[in-house]
């Protein structure tokens, strides 16, 4: 992953730039590299897999509350097969993704009912039977048009509710148990570059493999650390790279981490949690460095140019002419790197 961060970053590009705290200011700098962000992941994004349930007899999937997605660069349907299941599909403006199948997927029945009237945000369900067998801890689960990831099984389930931007609602007794089956969209994102100054900070209490939520703080006291951001867990044997799927607010230097996958292993309260640096390689963040740089020196007043002892030369048409030189050759090479995006794999026909 990435070697350096926010303020490392910074550095180096008012280095490039010359070191003027005048002009390249810390300040100047929070307007371009959100913008430098944007463009840079216009060749080289972030790409991230989303898991989507998908909807029984409907071939169709909302991507709407999907963060900062750029495009949709593949689609994975069925999932866990030996050879990757890759389809054709049509994204419908920013909301809906039509799947190119002729059979829609269908939900599996567990056999396995509530024994009980589930109340919104319910965490334990109740069942009919022992569903150890029939529903493994890590299986999405369906209850009506609701979706609960399950984190403990057995004859009750413990559960998130409201998952995979289902709604959380109430249910009757005696309602069949789904599972729906899931597709992987591959999500070309806006690279992230966490700007808060402290992103290393720990637990604040016990919690148990699957859950989806932690509260960590001895972060930045306040601010924001955005949805997209990865982090890690000192003791998680499985190094995962987690995901936050929802913006952090910190007060006091704390806030609760929404994130995907699961949760792998327990943790124990003060174990330290760190914010990956960026979403970007060492060799990006040297590109995005130069692809900055040459943005903000372009942008630059003309009254600061001229302000350069002249001796009969012309130092704005210099100035300019060698900063366009550069980001001629940093975008060449961006066009370059976003070569190795290019889909490595056969789209399957319609099934």
């Amino acid at each position: 992953m990435a070697l350096k961060n926010y303020s490392t970053i910074v550095d180096d590009i008012q280095d490039y730039l010359g070191s003027n705290a005048t002009d390249f200011t810390d300040a100047l700098m929070l307007k371009w590299v959100p913008q430098g962000l944007d463009e840079f992941s216009s060749f080289c994004p972030n790409i991230v897999r989303e898991t989507f349930p998908t909807t029984s007899s409907s071939k169709e999937l909302d991507i709407s509350e999907i963060k900062d997605l750029l495009w949709v660069d593949a689609l994975e349907y069925k999932v866990g097969q030996s050879t990757r299941q890759w389809r054709n599909f049509t994204r419908h403006y920013s909301t809906m993704l039509s799947m190119g199948i002729d059979n829609a997927p269908v939900d599996a029945d567990t056999g396995i009912d509530t024994d009980e009237a589930l109340t919104a945000g319910e965490t334990s369900i109740d069942c009919d039977a022992d569903a150890t067998d029939d529903i493994p801890v890590g299986t999405i689960i369906r209850i009506e048009s609701e979706l609960y990831y399950v984190t403990a099984t057995g004859t009750t389930l413990t559960v998130v509710a409201g998952y995979g931007r289902s709604t959380a609602t109430t249910h009757a007794t005696n309602q069949d148990i789904y599972i729906p089956e899931l597709a992987y969209l591959y999500c070309a994102k806006t690279h992230k570059l966490p700007a808060v100054a402290t992103i290393v900070g720990a637990a604040t209490a016990d919690y148990t493999a699957g859950v989806l939520t932690i509260n960590v703080d001895g972060l930045t006291s306040t601010g924001t650390i955005e949805a997209g951001t990865t982090f890690t867990i000192a003791s998680d044997g499985t190094t995962t790279h987690y995901t936050l799927l929802d913006d952090t607010v910190l007060s006091s230097g704390a806030g609760n981490f929404v994130f995907t996958p699961a949760l792998a292993e327990d943790i124990l309260e003060n174990v330290v949690v760190s914010c990956d640096n960026s979403t970007m390689t060492p060799a990006l963040e040297t590109l995005f460095i130069d692809l900055v740089a040459a943005r903000c020196a372009l942008s630059i007043s003309t009254k600061f140019i001229q302000g350069i002892p002249q001796s009969g030369r012309n130092p704005f048409r210099d100035y300019m002419t060698w900063w366009q030189q550069q980001l001629g050759i940093t975008l060449q090479k961006l066009q370059n790197e976003a070569l190795k995006y290019r889909k490595p794999y056969t789209i399957l026909p319609r099934s």
